[in-house]
């Protein structure tokens, strides 16, 4: 199963915030980029094309993608009707990895990911181990009744998860359900998605 090894606090550092909202916020030691060429970088102004990718590796590394699975996403929103860059968030965040995240049965996106493909997750009754697997209206995610799985959650807190609107989270059942599609008041405000679609449309 392809995933992304390198380190998550690149992204983290050029847009000076942790984009994930954890309490360890990244350090700024100086004016410039990273590496040897950093210093000669510091007046220097970024493109249009700049903005635009550094919009489009903010989310996909929020949801944690890798860049097929992202532009294959994206590809698929552009052939829905409606709003290309709401359809676009939405496919993302119902994503089954980012319900089980939401839910706060995993305390980050990376958690989350390897509880789905390690079994800890059903869908409707039956074990789904896909992470990218698209949730429905009226769709149930639970963790499985044994106490592997459910010790994970418990360890994470989830009693205590913001779980968002279009959610239902059952906390004694270890549940949660799928109850509207996704607004755009759901997302991240930094989520910046019309710069993502003028990239692709390049």
């Amino acid at each position: 199963m392809a995933t992304y090894r390198g380190r998550k606090t690149d992204i983290c550092r050029t847009v000076g915030f942790d984009i994930w909202g954890r309490a360890k916020k990244p350090r700024k030691r100086s004016g410039y980029p990273a590496g040897q060429h950093g210093p000669n970088m510091k007046d220097r102004r970024q493109s249009e094309y700049g903005e635009q990718l550094l919009a489009k590796q903010v989310i996909r590394r929020y949801y944690n993608l890798l860049e097929r699975q992202f532009s294959g996403t994206f590809k698929k929103a552009q052939r829905m009707p409606g709003n290309t860059s709401l359809n676009f968030l939405r496919l993302l965040e119902l994503r089954l990895a980012t319900a089980v995240w939401r839910l706060g049965y995993a305390r980050s996106p990376f958690q989350a990911r390897q509880m789905v493909s390690h079994c800890h997750i059903l869908v409707n009754g039956k074990i789904v181990n896909i992470a990218s697997y698209t949730l429905r209206i009226g769709d149930v995610v639970e963790v499985r009744d044994r106490p592997s799985s459910r010790g994970i959650a418990t360890a994470n807190h989830f009693e205590g998860a913001a779980v968002p609107a279009y959610m239902e989270a059952d906390v004694t059942g270890f549940k949660g359900k799928i109850i509207a599609l996704p607004e755009r008041e759901d997302f991240p405000g930094f989520f910046q998605e019309q710069q993502v679609v003028e990239f692709y449309a390049r």
